[in-house]
């Protein structure tokens, strides 16, 4: 169980809500946090593995939706989960939406480093496709390579990740995945943050994902090519 008192013991906020979906022996515990005087709230929401919340920012009035996912450790649950949150995720389609949490699956193997076999390797082929599915955008993670490591150190893979919508990505170009030094959890606390140095309007904008398309190289040919340019 949580509550106001216990998340203001983490969270150093004056004015602070919260929703949470109860833990299951020591996992699958899920805690969604925010500031009132940044983020006003409509609705929480929770399901199986997931916590989900639509609000919006009270500065630039513009509304999202967060599902905070903690993926369980079985492969044939982590389908059941991706379609079950495919599926919500479909009506939003051009909001403002970000998936977080901890997938507890790599992308590819260069997201995983370990003594032992490849596990989770052949689970990569999903949650690449839910991603395409759901046309989502995976940011690149700097500063370090992965957030999860073994207690001895000679594991250690990425399956902590922010994934946005294109909306999401093109309203707020500049934001970034950020991963922090490990402390006394085994996984390093995760940031999505606005690169300063980077800020302003950008005179154009590609999203990796688009190139994924099929099609796409040809619609691309295409288009320049009917171009009638002179000079």
């Amino acid at each position: 169980m949580c509550d106001n008192f216990v998340c203001s013991a983490m969270w150093d906020v004056q004015k602070m809500a919260c929703s949470y979906r109860p833990s299951q022996g020591a996992s699958s515990g899920l805690l969604t946090a925010w500031d009132l005087a940044e983020v006003e709230v409509w609705s929480t929401v929770s399901f199986e593995h997931v916590l989900a919340i639509h609000g919006r920012f009270l500065k630039t009035n513009e509304d999202f939706h967060v599902f905070n996912v903690y993926a369980p450790y079985d492969s044939q649950a982590r389908e059941v989960l991706w379609a079950s949150v495919t599926g919500r995720l479909g009506p939003l389609r051009g909001h403002h939406v970000c998936v977080c949490g901890d997938f507890n699956v790599v992308r590819n193997r260069e997201e995983r480093r370990s003594v032992s076999t490849s596990r989770g390797l052949y689970d990569s082929a999903s949650i690449n496709q839910f991603i395409k599915d759901n046309f989502l955008c995976d940011l690149p993670l700097v500063g370090r390579n992965f957030t999860w490591f073994k207690g001895d150190g000679r594991s250690m893979s990425r399956i902590d990740r922010f994934l946005l919508s294109e909306e999401w990505c093109l309203r707020w170009p500049n934001y970034l995945q950020a991963a922090q030094l490990r402390g006394l959890s085994d996984h390093c606390a995760l940031f999505l943050t606005v690169d300063e140095e980077n800020s302003g309007p950008k005179p154009s904008r590609f999203l990796k994902c688009w190139a994924d398309t099929s099609g796409y190289a040809d619609f691309v040919r295409n288009k320049w090519e009917s171009f009638q340019i002179e000079g």
